[in-house]
């Protein structure tokens, strides 16, 4: 009933219970309707919100790979320069140039937990089924990453080489006599020689060098001395240096020794003073080499123009 306030009549409706049941279920599925839009409204911005954030993280990502890949560009140029010098310095050390790793034999295929870049490459492949653009290029980033690992260690490990060999044979350079022990005239050379005092024919083990009493006399290598003063066989003062590697040399018929017994001495150090000590006619240095026991010409180991300061 419908009861108005001023003096019109009253009106009546009257409705039948289906009637009223049909109009609440209309409005109840106008109600679920009007809510299922909403959520779906709301739903499909949250979607569009979070894809909007991985579309932005998708572009912040593929910049960072591709600076990455912009670094490792510039780190294999770093390595092309260290390789250029890993093989000057094999070089010089005698060893053979390294292979490259695509020339040696495949090894066998590591597990994961020996190859550093399995999980990283697991990720990546992963990455590749969700984005195939960034994940094709974070695969590459990490296969040029561990490309370059790998190429780093060999290139680490050749180097080491050529260094340890280098130093083997700086060592050996120190020790090898290189330098003529005096300046002077040579007057008498290496091999077999009528004796100017005893006026026989003899082997002379040296080499004379012809130079006034006080003329200095260096070590024309490193070693240790193993003979200073006195000795036998007509040598008069001498100095004899053990060099190492086999190398003996010995300074005779010297006035005055300078250095002592179990002294190291290095190359171009003054040893002693040439003098007429023992069975000479004038003086001069007798200068010798022996290597593994057995004497050789001292010409053979004095580079040329090689005199001491």
């Amino acid at each position: 009933m419908l009861v108005p306030h001023g003096n019109d009549r009253v009106r009546t409706i009257q409705l039948k219970g289906s009637t009223v049941r049909a109009a609440l279920a209309l409005a109840l599925v106008l109600l679920l309707l009007a809510g299922t839009f909403a959520v779906g409204f709301f739903v499909k911005q949250s979607h569009e919100v979070r894809a909007l954030l991985l579309e932005r993280e998708n572009r912040a990502l593929a910049a960072e790979v591709e600076q990455m890949r912009s670094e490792m560009s510039a780190l294999r140029g770093s390595l092309d320069v260290l390789a250029e010098k890993d093989e000057k310095y094999r070089m010089i050390a005698g060893l053979p140039a390294s292979v490259p790793a695509a020339e040696e034999a495949a090894p066998q295929e590591p597990t994961a937990q020996e190859r550093p870049g399995a999980v990283r490459s697991l990720y990546a492949a992963t990455l590749v089924s969700l984005n195939p653009v960034v994940g094709r290029k974070v695969v590459q980033a990490s296969d040029d990453l561990d490309a370059l690992l790998r190429r780093a260690d060999e290139l680490s490990s050749s180097l080491d080489q050529a260094i340890s060999t280098l130093e083997a044979h700086g060592e050996r350079l120190d020790a090898t006599p290189s330098i003529a022990p005096s300046e002077g005239a040579l007057s008498s050379l290496f091999g077999n020689r009528r004796h100017p005092v005893m006026r026989i024919t003899r082997p002379h083990k040296g080499i004379d060098i012809a130079a006034p009493v006080g003329e200095p006399i260096h070590a024309p290598a490193a070693g240790r001395v193993v003979h200073a003063g006195p000795s036998s066989g007509g040598y008069g003062n001498m100095v004899a240096i053990d060099h190492g590697y086999g190398y003996v040399t010995r300074f005779a018929h010297a006035s005055k020794v300078l250095v002592r017994t179990g002294q190291r001495v290095k190359r171009g150090d003054l040893i002693a003073e040439v003098g007429a000590t023992g069975l000479v006619s004038g003086p001069h240095l007798h200068y010798e080499v022996e290597v593994n026991g057995k004497q050789v010409d001292p010409l053979n180991f004095i580079i040329s123009d090689a005199l001491p300061d």
